[in-house]
């Protein structure tokens, strides 16, 4: 981790900033260490130079296991930080239904990474949306190409080579440590613009207000698992975007020709996903975002709109 990620970052639970501690690495880089937020006495971990921060509710269940791994690992050098609270009931609350279901998908990516870019449909489907990602940023997209671009849901790295050439440098955000991984390893030394990876949930965004000129969210919003966690993603988009800044949005279409797949459920591995209207996907966006951009994207796949923040 470039120590240049703590301009983004703070606490998702209280807002509160977080103090860097190098287990591991130099001046200007973690590889092994946590952030803490030294009001609160929460840390999370960086683990391989990715931090992982999490809001409780999620990871009192999701982060447990990686947490008690990283404890065996540094728990001694954890506990020489004045303020550090290491008990578990520091992290434990109250376990809601959608938490449940993001913690199935987590696992499910992890599980999924090693053979998601072999996907052949992956492959095609990529043929068609680039084209489309790329007229829509150079058509809509306002600020110049220095300001910095929020990727969120990165995955295993599909588009991160495309969206770098839109940004100064790209903060890549995803759910899945497996993935972030891969993406990782697949763009180093690829482009010019930094990549910094980082292990979190797009519904408690760490991240702070009007930091970035563009957000490209690309197949990843049906999958959060209600309506509620979704427009809860959308209030944090508009929040950390700046005033004159661009979200790039796609998502499943339903239509005639998708019907048969089912207008909700879940993918292999408990992944959930939604199948959108235009009036649904409008309806969920439209009260954040002004929509300047809208098409129909693969017709019987994907929507796409872009759009700039009310504020």
């Amino acid at each position: 981790m470039n120590l240049r990620l703590l301009d983004f970052l703070f606490d998702p639970n209280d807002g509160g900033d977080l103090t860097p501690h190098t287990f591991e690495g130099d001046a200007q880089t973690i590889r092994e260490g946590v952030l803490l937020n030294a009001q609160s006495g929460r840390w999370f971990p960086i683990r391989d130079g990715i931090p992982s921060v999490f809001h409780d509710g999620l990871r009192a269940g999701m982060m447990c296991e990686e947490d008690e791994a990283f404890l065996a690992l540094h728990g001694d050098k954890l506990r020489e930080i004045n303020g550090v609270k290491i008990e578990r009931d520091a992290i434990e609350h109250a376990r809601a239904h959608d938490f449940t279901r993001m913690e199935n998908e987590r696992r499910a990516r992890d599980d999924q990474s090693e053979d998601y870019d072999k996907m052949l449909s992956m492959k095609m489907l990529g043929l068609f949306e680039v084209p489309a990602y790329k007229k829509v940023f150079d058509e809509y997209s306002i600020l110049p190409l220095d300001t910095p671009l929020l990727e969120a849901g990165c995955g295993t790295g599909r588009f991160t080579d495309l969206f770098a050439r839109y940004a100064g440098e790209v903060v890549a955000v995803d759910l899945s440590r497996d993935s972030i991984l891969r993406n990782r390893v697949r763009h180093a030394g690829k482009t010019d613009a930094p990549v910094h990876y980082l292990h979190a949930d797009l519904t408690h965004l760490p991240l702070r207000d009007d930091l970035f000129g563009r957000i490209a969210h690309i197949g990843v919003y049906e999958h959060i698992p209600s309506r509620e966690m979704r427009t809860q993603f959308i209030a944090h988009a508009a929040r950390v975007l700046e005033p004159s800044g661009t979200l790039l949005l796609s998502a499943y279409r339903y239509n005639g020709l998708t019907k048969r797949f089912g207008k909700e459920g879940e993918h292999a591995g408990g992944i959930p996903f939604f199948r959108f209207t235009e009036d649904e996907l409008r309806g969920e966006v439209e009260p954040c975002f002004h929509i300047n951009h809208w098409r129909e994207n693969l017709g019987i796949y994907m929507s796409l709109l872009a759009g700039t923040p009310k504020k």
